[in-house]
């Protein structure tokens, strides 16, 4: 054995054998490892990958169309990486940097996840769209739905910061654009409605929304006022007293004719007008200006305006016949008539006084002499007459005027000379039967005249 060891050929066969067999040993494992790296990588296809467009200037573009909007992509990577990888990191991309408007054809790019390769997509390029946007101002509504609670008013809406925006449309759809509009309920509120923030939302002719519109501002703030139950009725004057002989009011000017009187409903309704002060002309001896407050009474919370101004022009009276006043009947039964008998003419003269522009401009017809019939029967009636004249004007003298009227049945009946009805006539077919009793003594049909004064006198006005 030491012979072999020491002999050079043998070492010289063993160090060729150990050779090969280390060869061998390196190039099994050449033809081994190519399996086990396939075994490795996997190949995936993904469908309907988005294509994410980069590079608009969406302040003057609007990408109004791709076609097709989504591609599909085969990749490929180690399978850790694929199952990894979510199907967002795909990305696909459109630059449309610099376009101008109108239809352009466009290659895509993309960006694969860490440790994957595309292979292929399909398509590569697509056609894409591009138009221009408009802006226009247009004003801001706002629309309100229900009701207030019973008797409160909603006010105008107040818009801030500003009632007007800015709409920004693609060109083909500006034409369409009708409004710009927010909804707000008011149901049932007692309180204002202060600092309510509103998305606007702008709307075609149509009525429905636009959601390509871009609107600046696109949120506003809006307040409503809620007024509490008010209602405006006529100022009425009361006067009291008399002015001073000799003298007469022209004009009186005051500032306010109405007022507005703010309560609960029900206080409300039953609230036709207010006259809750008076003017004392007796205290009047020139030309006056007044400042009157009007007191809040009962329910009512409050009066606007709490006092009103008066202006009182006092002159010297003069005095004036006024010929030809009609007298006007009135409440007579509808189942009667009436004719005047006295005056013949049916009109009367009457003196009037008062300030020079308002006496010497009179008309008959400014004047009226009222005569009441109601409740009279038929038959002849001296009645009383009232005399109604403009404000500020009064007759002089205060002797009472009487007219004679004739009051009949519109189904006629014989009457006699005084215009009273006649006394049945007895039977002319039949004669009396002599019994030798007195007969009783007829009653007499006619009833004397009478002298109606209801509701009489002279209605003077100061």
């Amino acid at each position: 054995m030491d012979k072999w060891l020491n002999n050079s050929n043998f070492s010289k066969v063993i160090a060729l054998v150990l050779a090969i067999i280390l060869w061998a040993i390196v190039h099994l494992d050449d033809t081994a490892a190519p399996p086990q790296v396939a075994s490795l990588i996997d190949v995936k296809v993904i469908d309907d990958v988005k294509i994410q467009t980069v590079g608009l200037d969406s302040s003057r573009f609007i990408l109004h169309k791709i076609t097709p909007e989504v591609v599909r992509i085969q990749v490929k990577g180690k399978t850790s990486a694929l199952t990894s990888a979510m199907p967002e990191d795909y990305r696909v991309k459109l630059d449309v940097t610099g376009l101008d408007e109108g239809t352009h054809t466009l290659s895509l790019t993309t960006e694969m996840p860490k440790g994957i390769q595309l292979i292929s997509m399909s398509p590569s390029s697509v056609q894409v769209e591009l138009e221009e946007r408009q802006t226009k101002e247009m004003d801001v509504s706002i629309t309100t739905t229900g009701s207030p609670a019973k008797g409160y008013t909603a006010g105008q809406p107040i818009i801030s910061p500003t009632n007007r925006v800015h709409v920004t449309l693609p060109a083909s759809q500006m034409k369409d654009v009708q409004s710009v509009s927010a909804t707000i309920n008011i149901d049932g509120v007692v309180n204002s409605v202060k600092q309510k923030r509103l998305k606007l939302t702008a709307y075609d002719k149509t009525g429905h929304e636009m959601k390509d519109a871009i609107i600046t501002p696109p949120v506003v703030e809006v307040e409503i006022p809620i007024a509490k139950p008010f209602k405006s009725v006529p100022l009425q004057i009361n006067f009291v007293g008399k002015l001073p002989d000799g003298l007469a009011i022209s004009s009186i000017k005051q500032s306010a004719n109405q007022v507005a009187i703010y309560g609960p409903q029900n206080v409300l309704d039953g609230i036709d007008f207010y006259d809750s002060i008076q003017i004392d002309l007796s205290k009047l001896t020139e030309t006056t200006t007044l400042s009157l407050p009007l007191p809040v009474l009962g329910k009512v919370e409050k009066i606007e305006p709490s006092s009103v101004n008066f202006e009182i022009t006092i002159v010297p009276a003069v005095q004036r016949q006024l010929d030809k006043v009609p007298i006007t009947l009135n409440g007579l039964n509808e189942q009667l008539k009436a004719t005047i008998q006295e005056p013949a003419s049916k009109v009367m003269s009457v003196t009037l006084e008062g300030a020079p522009d308002l006496v010497n401009s009179l008309k008959p017809e400014d004047v009226q002499l009222i005569a009441n019939l109601s409740d009279l029967p038929p038959g002849v009636h001296q009645v009383a007459l009232k005399v109604n004249s403009p404000n500020f004007v009064r007759q002089v003298n205060t002797e009472q005027l009487y007219v004679k009227v004739l009051i009949e049945d519109k189904i006629s009946k014989p009457t006699d000379s005084k215009g009273q009805p006649e006394a049945p006539k007895p039977p002319t077919d039949t004669l009396p039967v002599d019994t030798g009793e007195t007969p009783p003594p007829t009653t007499d049909p006619n009833p004397p005249e009478t002298d109606h004064a209801a509701n009489s006198g002279t209605d003077i006005k100061e």
